[in-house]
């Protein structure tokens, strides 16, 4: 719990000293040498008139699995108790307040070609890659803002590991058969 001095915009933030090892959209090799860095903003408004405002809750874990060379598809399950609106953008992950990852690459920008493709919804905030093509460890970082009758009020960043497999057991879509 933290109480704050009273209304306003507040950003809530935590920092860990290392990610983890070998993260190949990372400053590669050195990802172990790169600060884990979240942030969050929230406004508090004046109770009486405004209301209250919670942030967004992300209900699915940030840590996923993908399979090489099939379609990976993660949705951050983002809720808001308050009914406010949200949208969803990709950013680049962070090491420190204002400061990105150094040599940071989206995830399909490793061995780019036509079927390595990453994408967004800004309004569902499912993210698509269509389809990874090296195994191995990533990092993709999510923006997750919050607006109430049309205005930005706090967002949240979903800095998330995606682990693409070689091969994955019963990951296969179904077959299906017409009459």
């Amino acid at each position: 719990d933290h109480t704050y001095p009273g209304r306003g915009s507040y950003i809530i933030s935590m920092i860990d000293p290392n990610r983890i090892a070998d993260i190949l959209n990372v400053d590669p090799p050195n990802s172990i040498n790169v600060p884990f860095y979240i942030q969050s903003t929230i406004t508090l408004f004046n109770s009486t008139f405004q209301g209250i405002n919670r942030s967004p809750v992300l209900l699915k874990a940030p840590i996923d699995i993908a399979c090489l060379g099939q379609v990976f598809i993660h949705n951050p399950s983002a809720f808001d108790g308050d009914g406010d609106s949200l949208s969803f953008r990709l950013v680049s992950p962070h090491m420190d307040f204002g400061t990105p990852v150094p040599n940071y690459l989206l995830p399909s920008q490793i061995n780019p070609g036509i079927n390595n493709d990453l994408s967004l919804d800004p309004q569902t905030g499912t993210l698509i890659w269509n389809s990874p093509q090296r195994p191995g460890e990533y990092n993709i970082a999510i923006e997750i803002s919050e607006f109430r009758r049309g205005i930005k009020i706090g967002s949240v960043i979903r800095d998330m590991q995606i682990l693409v497999l070689e091969s994955c057991r019963n990951n296969s879509p179904p077959m299906i058969k017409g009459p």
